[in-house]
């Protein structure tokens, strides 16, 4: 009997170290095969090498910068930019968060020469398109990744977060990043259960030249998010383009939305043609007196940070009474979900900034 009992007992004991064992041996498999992988797809599709160390890195083209500003990474940036690339503007969320560092920078050319004399160990880009990518590679001998300055948020967008995180050796931040962003979406699009009888237009965008009142956005997702028609057609680059005055009161929006870099102008705009006798001040926006300005969308590539603030505030003024919580507070989480750490708040955003951010105007 005492020995069938010892038998059961060292019978168990076997079965649980070897369960142990293949456990160990499974999640030493996964550990080792996500070490040595060493290449990763860009989002131009080309297959980059993963450095194994990062000592510095070197941003040229849109977005380039603000996605690095995303990482712990953003430690490592030895040099800017040349002047006129829009990086130093305060305008730009992530140089103001990072000013204090990126002012001090040098600041370098995006030739092959120069970045050849900063010799930095990895180079993010958005310039051109995929061979300029490679041309770049081949030229300076150092790891070119490609990033997207345009995607919105989705799946392309999470993509390129993933694999940039894993090319810097930072896929639980990747990770982090996108989680919070979903979440913060589904925050707000799984309150919203019927799409609204309202139309909205944004507009006074910042893209591929000054900004306008009669320049907008028919792909904007905040207005997707929340419910709410918008008042001009998409289009098929999904990117801010210029319409008509025609176009404009014809749709005859029931909310309209300026970018802040462009308030200023717009608002001029807007009075210009109400004094001409246009027919705009008719229109519901106008009338209802419905006009609201939001954080800076398009500058130098989407500014994702300010876009997800913009997704929360709209939100806020479409459906205000299905939310319970503060809109400013939800501002502030953003900032911390992109700048862990940052001891800057939307309201110092919004003051170091062009415009009111989010806010109602009056014309």
């Amino acid at each position: 009997m005492e020995k069938t009992k010892l038998f059961a007992i060292v019978a168990i004991a076997i079965i649980l170290v070897a369960a142990i064992g293949v456990t160990y041996v499974l999640t030493s498999n996964m550990d080792n095969q996500e070490q040595t992988e060493t290449t990763v797809t860009d989002t131009a599709g080309r297959t980059v090498n993963i450095p194994q160390q990062i000592d510095s890195v070197y941003c040229m083209g849109a977005a380039s910068l603000r996605l690095i500003s995303y990482f712990d990474t953003v430690e490592k940036v030895q040099a800017i930019e040349t002047a006129g690339t829009f990086n130093t503007l305060d305008d730009q969320t992530y140089y103001l968060v990072n000013k204090a560092k990126f002012s001090s920078l040098p600041q370098v050319a995006t030739t092959a020469e120069a970045i050849l004399d900063l010799n930095p160990s990895v180079i993010i880009t958005s310039l051109e398109d995929a061979g300029a990518a490679d041309n770049l590679q081949t030229q300076t001998n150092i790891p070119v990744f490609f990033i997207n300055a345009n995607l919105e948020f989705g799946e392309t967008f999470y993509n390129q977060i993933t694999a940039l995180g894993k090319f810097l050796g930072e896929s639980e931040r990747a990770a982090e990043i996108n989680n919070g962003i979903a979440e913060m979406i589904n925050d707000v699009t799984s309150k919203v259960t019927a799409q609204s009888s309202k139309k909205a237009y944004a507009c006074g965008m910042f893209y591929y030249g000054g900004a306008a009142f009669l320049k907008g956005s028919g792909n904007y997702l905040p207005f997707e998010y929340s419910k709410v028609t918008n008042a001009i057609e998409p289009a098929a680059n999904g990117q801010p383009y210029i319409i008509t005055l025609e176009t404009l009161i014809e749709s005859n929006p029931d909310y309209i939305f300026i970018d802040s870099i462009g308030t200023t102008v717009s608002i001029n705009t807007i009075n210009e043609y109400i004094s001409s006798n246009t027919g705009l001040d008719q229109i519901s926006a106008i009338k209802d007196e419905n006009i609201y300005s939001t954080m800076v969308y398009k500058c130098y590539g989407t500014n994702w940070d300010n876009q997800l603030i913009n997704v929360y505030y709209i939100a806020s003024v479409i459906n205000g009474d299905l939310y319970s919580w503060s809109f400013e507070d939800k501002a502030n989480e953003i900032l911390q979900l992109f700048y862990p750490g940052t001891t800057l708040t939307y309201a110092d955003i919004v003051d170091d900034q062009t415009g009111s951010g989010c806010s109602k105007i009056t014309i």
